[in-house]
C-alpha cells in the first residue's frame, strides 16, 4: 500500500473552496478531532477521512444551516462512517440521524427518525477534484458524449 495522504489546515481551507482557518479550527474542537493529540508548535495533520468529515460539516452548515452545538453531536458519527470501507459508486446517499449522529448508507435505513439525507458521492467528488483524482469511468462516457456534441 502506498503512503497515506496527509493534509494541513491550509490544505483543508483550499480543498473546501477557501473556507477560513478559524472555521476549520472551530471544527477541530468537535469530536473526534478534539480527542486527537496534537503537538505544540507543529502543524496539525489530517487524513482523507478527516478532510471528508470537514467537507460534510461545511455542507451541513452551509446548506442545512446547522449550528456548531448540533454539529458536535453529529461529527463523531460522520467521521466513523467515513473511516469504514464503503463501495465506490456514482451515488452514495447517506443518512445522519438527528438523535445521536449515527451515520449510514440509505440502503440500510428505514426513515422512521429525524435526520438529514445527502449524496456523499458529491462531497467525495469535490475532494477528488481538489486532489486531481480521475473521475469514475461512467462519467468519462458522459464527458466524451458532451465533447462530441459541442463540435
Amino acid at each position: 500500500m502506498g503512503p497515506s495522504l496527509s493534509f494541513t489546515v491550509k490544505d483543508v481551507c483550499n480543498a473546501l473552496g477557501g473556507v477560513s482557518r478559524s472555521r476549520v479550527h472551530a471544527w477541530t474542537q468537535l469530536p473526534p478531532f478534539s480527542y486527537m493529540e496534537t503537538m505544540e508548535r507543529s502543524a496539525r495533520h489530517f487524513t482523507i477521512a478527516d478532510l471528508l468529515t470537514m467537507t460534510v460539516l461545511q455542507m451541513l452548515e452551509d446548506k442545512f444551516l446547522i449550528k456548531s452545538r448540533l454539529l458536535g453531536q453529529l461529527s463523531a458519527g460522520i467521521h466513523r462512517y467515513l473511516q469504514e470501507p464503503n463501495p465506490v459508486s456514482a451515488e452514495e446517499w447517506v443518512f445522519i440521524r438527528l438523535a445521536d449522529g449515527n451515520t449510514s448508507r440509505v440502503e440500510a435505513m428505514l426513515f422512521g427518525e429525524s435526520g438529514w439525507v445527502f449524496d456523499m458521492a458529491e462531497e467525495r467528488k469535490r475532494i477528488n477534484v481538489y486532489l486531481g483524482v480521475a473521475p469514475l469511468q461512467r462519467e468519462l462516457v458522459l464527458v466524451a458524449d458532451m465533447h462530441t456534441r459541442a463540435r
